[in-house]
């Protein structure tokens, strides 16, 4: 009977002994490692008088191509932070010249429109949601949320007969997004990001008419690459 009772307990230390063992790393463990990413895709941008630009059937105009490129580190397997920028050339919206209401036809669009370029720089603090589980495995959900500055230039003058915008500009953002990632054991991978993004007074050019902030929308396809830890390196 003692004999059972100390091999009993000496199985029951193993046991502990073994589970107390970290496990392996799998090849989607990502901690203290750096990535890069490359991203592209549509982007609405939401900004003054885009509800008459709905009105006159021509909100396709304020749809535009953004890319974006990132350099990001995990802490983690759960937490990073990554800098990320992008640019896009957006389209404008400012008020009908009033005169237009009475003379309007079919042939008359009276929303004015106008082009620029922006760039937009943000430092996000991104979670892993897998890795929070420790869930391991090749598709994983992410968030972001982050603060950042925007840069708008090349402004192309509205064909409006009481209306000019500012050239350049320069103000803060914020930026907010949930990314779906499949990664390949090599540690490439591809995702789809919908982001949110916002901007200060006079991104757009001209004063704020009602919000006070600008926005943009965006769907982005991505390729990501995590890059190896060095032979040697300790987690």
């Amino acid at each position: 009977m003692r004999k059972c009772v100390l091999l009993a307990a000496a199985l029951l230390l193993s046991a502990v002994s073994l589970f107390a063992q970290k496990s392996p790393l799998t090849p989607y463990e990502y901690g203290h490692r750096w990535y890069f990413m490359f991203q592209g895709g549509p982007l609405y941008f939401n900004s003054d008088y885009c509800g008459n630009m709905m009105a006159e059937g021509r909100l396709g105009e304020l749809l535009t191509f953004s890319t974006g490129l990132a350099l990001g580190y995990n802490f983690d397997d759960a937490n990073a932070i990554q800098v990320m920028a992008n640019y896009a050339r957006k389209t404008g919206a400012c008020e009908p010249f009033e005169s237009d209401y009475f003379n309007a036809t079919a042939e008359t669009i009276p929303t004015y429109t106008y082009k620029f370029r922006s760039v937009q720089c943000f430092v996000d603090y991104v979670i892993n949601f897998n890795a929070l589980a420790e869930y391991f495995m090749s598709f994983s959900a992410k968030c972001y949320a982050g603060l950042g500055a925007a840069y708008t230039f090349d402004f192309t003058e509205p064909e409006h007969p009481e209306v000019w915008v500012t050239d350049p500009n320069l103000v803060p953002a914020l930026n907010f997004g949930f990314i779906v990632e499949y990664d390949f054991k090599d540690g490439f991978g591809f995702f789809l990001d919908l982001g949110l993004a916002f901007y200060g007074d006079r991104y757009n050019g001209r004063e704020p008419v009602s919000f006070p902030l600008d926005m943009d929308n965006s769907v982005q396809i991505g390729l990501i690459y995590h890059i190896p830890l060095k032979a040697g390196s300790r987690r």
